[in-house]
């Protein structure tokens, strides 16, 4: 696995860049990277903007019919205004995700100077740097959780290199991923069970809109790692995930890794966090080393891991379970079971008073 290079060269971050030199600079940059004016972008933030004003009218003007036609009174009078009340209610769930998404996509917004930085950044440490939105790597699992954008990529020139990006997931009810955030990605020798642990310490996951792994999967750790790690792997593997993550693994993570979940899916290990992690702060950079070159000797010893159900998708009816290959993983080992997001438990609440208010009013 490529751990990133040592020392890191974090002086571009923070070189002062005047007036002038950014407006030279940036027309060179535009040609050569056209996404760069950030059309898309600014389409988005207007679409949003839009959406959050409207939902929060929304609320405004459904409670104003409602209690005028409950003031009025009439024989249909409750009948409407619970109606009105119910609509008050979807539009507060909706809004309530619109107005995140909004934010969020805002605070993306990115400047001319961050994106020269970046390159120079990237550039100085062997990187390669896309302004984005692309799309995930062919072989990424992740594939299969949405539609995913890379915005501010950072890919090493090797195939099997490191990726450091910041994300954004659509359209996918059960994610383990935030809707936005960020992810160093590294690939391994071989493929692993499907095991997340989680942090304790980051970002709170409440209103986040990411899934949750299902309770039965989740593995206790010894040494009273649980305050600060969450470890789920699927049922069977309480044992290799154990096997991986020892008492000496979780210590090393405790000290390096901290704020991050990493997420071990196939042949892929990620660090992912709901904060964007390509940055211009330099300190940012120096806690994605440290957690990428504390995981970088644990990889040896994963490599060694060998499959031991007999239900693997590779297996041959003359392979028997303990002579099962390494880097082959059973087909119960591939992925977690999640529940469903805060989001989508808002938006299917969101659809079901709206269909219950409009029966009752109607009636």
């Amino acid at each position: 696995m490529q751990a990133l290079p040592e020392p890191l060269d974090t002086s571009a971050l923070t070189r002062p860049l005047p007036r002038h030199e950014v407006r030279e600079q940036w027309r060179a940059f535009v040609g050569e990277h056209p996404d760069a004016r950030d059309r898309i972008g600014r389409a988005r933030r207007l679409t949003t903007t839009l959406g959050a004003l409207g939902g929060l009218f929304g609320i405004f003007f459904f409670g104003l019919v409602g209690l005028l036609a409950y003031a009025q009174g009439g024989r249909n009078a409750g009948g409407i205004a619970f109606g009105m009340g119910t609509l008050v209610v979807v539009m507060i769930l909706l809004a309530v995700i619109l107005v995140r998404m909004t934010i969020r996509v805002w605070s993306r917004r990115t400047l001319r100077r961050t994106h020269l930085r970046l390159a120079t950044f990237a550039e100085a440490n062997g990187f390669d740097y896309r302004v984005g939105p692309i799309a995930l790597q062919r072989d990424m699992p992740w594939r299969s959780r949405g539609s995913v954008n890379l915005h501010r990529v950072i890919r090493s020139r090797e195939p099997r290199g490191i990726e450091i990006a910041n994300y954004e997931v659509i359209g996918n009810r059960k994610n383990l991923a935030a809707p936005f955030g960020g992810y160093c990605a590294l690939r391994m020798p071989v493929a692993l069970p499907h095991i997340l642990l989680r942090a304790q310490d980051g970002r709170r996951r409440g209103m986040s809109g990411a899934g949750a792994p299902t309770d039965t999967q989740r593995l206790s750790l010894e040494g009273g790692f649980d305050r600060h790690f969450q470890l789920y792997c699927p049922i069977g593997y309480e044992a290799d995930a154990l096997y991986l993550f020892t008492p000496d693994v979780m210590a090393r993570l405790l000290d390096h890794v901290r704020g991050f979940d990493v997420e071990i899916v196939d042949d892929w290990l990620l660090l992912v966090t709901t904060d964007d992690l390509v940055t211009t702060r330099p300190q940012d950079w120096r806690d994605i080393a440290d957690a990428v070159d504390a995981l970088d000797d644990r990889v040896e010893r994963w490599a060694r891991w060998q499959e031991t159900r007999a239900d693997r998708r590779s297996a041959t009816a003359d392979e028997s379970a303990s002579t099962a290959a390494a880097g082959r993983v059973s087909t119960r080992g591939r992925r977690l079971r999640v529940r469903m997001s805060i989001d989508d438990i808002l938006m299917w609440s969101a659809l079901g008073l709206f269909v219950v208010g409009t029966i009752i009013g109607l009636r």
